[in-house]
């Protein structure tokens, strides 16, 4: 399959806002579709790290459709979502407060929520160091930062089969039930993904302490959790 050249850093913001808002409708069902709904299952892992009381705030940045809210509120947390797209807005029904916004200028004030939450979203943000300045801005000291991202697996057959699956399965099941261009850009965005080294040095200089990185889903997936310093 034919890759499509990724969008410049100018304008990877406004290429990446317009496209979740084209695939916002179906996103869901593709999105279960592609991990099998074991993305669930990492999500629920993330907050149980998180190891936050009931009842304190947590952050959604990029909340997209609200899988992360849900699982939020029936743990008992207090969850607001962020997100650039209004189509993922518009489609999220989880309940939870819900404000639109940009990650490297989130619309709150310091040191307002107990934890934080990402799925899935890293590899597309522009200014990676100030969306984790921004993290760390909006977190209590001692908040929890639980991140949920793709990743390539280290053994070489599973690394194989998933290249197979991810750039050129995923864009056909995609293109199908939603926007082709998406679906493509989706795999592909994985070039645009700091290595661990790179990521754990990021946040440690945005004062976030405690770097730990849990793979899921035989390392096609990865869980990074942090805690603010």
């Amino acid at each position: 399959m034919k890759r499509n050249p990724l969008p410049s850093y100018t304008d990877k913001q406004s290429f990446v806002q317009g496209m979740f808002d084209r695939i916002s409708p179906k996103y869901d069902l593709v999105n279960r579709l592609m991990t099998f709904g074991l993305d669930q299952g990492w999500r629920r892992e993330v907050v149980r790290r998180l190891d936050l009381g009931p009842g304190q705030k947590v952050l959604d940045v990029a909340c997209g459709t609200g899988d992360f809210l849900k699982l939020l509120s029936t743990s008992a947390l207090d969850p607001t979502g962020v997100d650039l797209s209004f189509g993922m807005l518009k489609h999220n029904h989880s309940g939870a407060a819900l404000v639109q916004g940009s990650a490297v200028n989130l619309p709150f004030r310091d040191a307002s929520f107990s934890g934080l939450t990402c799925g899935f979203a890293i590899r597309n943000f522009t200014e990676l160091k100030l969306v984790f300045a921004e993290f760390a801005r909006v977190l209590k000291s001692e908040g929890r930062v639980g991140i949920l991202e793709v990743a390539t697996p280290k053994n070489p057959l599973i690394r194989a089969g998933h290249s197979v699956y991810f750039n050129h399965v995923v864009p056909v099941i995609g293109g199908a039930m939603s926007d082709q261009s998406a679906y493509r850009y989706l795999p592909q965005s994985v070039e645009y993904l700091p290595s661990e080294v790179e990521l754990q040095t990021m946040m440690s200089a945005s004062g976030f302490c405690g770097f730990e990185r849990v793979p899921v889903g035989l390392g096609a997936a990865q869980i990074i959790m942090a805690t603010r310093s």
